[in-house]
């Protein structure tokens, strides 16, 4: 998996989508307040634009990014010096399949998988998800961006980036549920991928949840 993103991240920032844009749902789920608290982990971060979001619309003290990818942990760094963050921002390489690194009392207010959870085979969802749960506090919210298929009996596609292959996941809201029967749904969205990726059928599930 980290070949592959380690190739995507090689592209020049300015072909990097989120990079350039702030998704419309997260966006104003952090601008009406439905996120918040002292506390953030980022998962699957990227550039970093989140988490940089995060600490300069919320009351958020504390925000950790994990990216499986050493450059696009160099690019969040870089953007959260350039947006004066560095101080709230902390961005870490790590694969998520092993959580290991994290203390096993340490918990979030908030955690956010923004299209990270479907870079998980069927095998491996589950410990992710009781990961997020245990990593979670009391009361804590949890929002999930997750590819989807119109087709029920499709359960994955490839992607790939100069002859790199990597699977992709379809995960639907009930299964999304299953993963997480601690959590309840607060509010949720669809949202549509690229044109070529809406055509084959796919699109993004958005759920905020909050722990019970």
């Amino acid at each position: 998996m980290n070949t592959f993103w380690d190739k995507y991240y090689q592209k020049p920032l300015d072909e990097i989508p989120w990079q350039n844009t702030q998704a419309d749902w997260f966006k104003e789920l952090v601008d009406h307040g439905e996120i918040s608290g002292n506390s953030a982990l980022d998962l699957g971060c990227g550039t970093g634009k989140k988490s940089i979001y995060l600490a300069q619309n919320g009351e958020f003290k504390k925000v950790l990014g994990i990216d499986i990818s050493e450059q696009a942990i160099q690019h969040a760094n870089k953007n959260a010096q350039d947006n004066n963050v560095e101080k709230i921002c902390t961005f870490v390489c790590y694969d998520l399949r092993d959580w290991s690194f994290f203390s096993k009392d340490e918990t979030f207010d908030f955690i956010l998988d923004w299209a990270a959870i479907h870079c998980f085979s069927r095998d491996e969802v589950e410990n992710y998800a009781n990961n997020i749960t245990s990593h979670c506090k009391p009361g804590g919210k949890f929002l999930v961006r997750s590819f989807a298929s119109r087709n029920p009996e499709q359960t994955e596609f490839s992607d790939e980036v100069e002859g790199i292959k990597s699977n992709v996941s379809l995960f639907n809201e009930d299964e999304l549920r299953r993963f997480f029967p601690q959590f309840r749904i607060l509010s949720k969205n669809t949202s549509q991928p690229s044109k070529t990726k809406t055509n084959a059928g796919y699109y993004f599930v958005e759920l905020l949840m909050q722990k019970e």
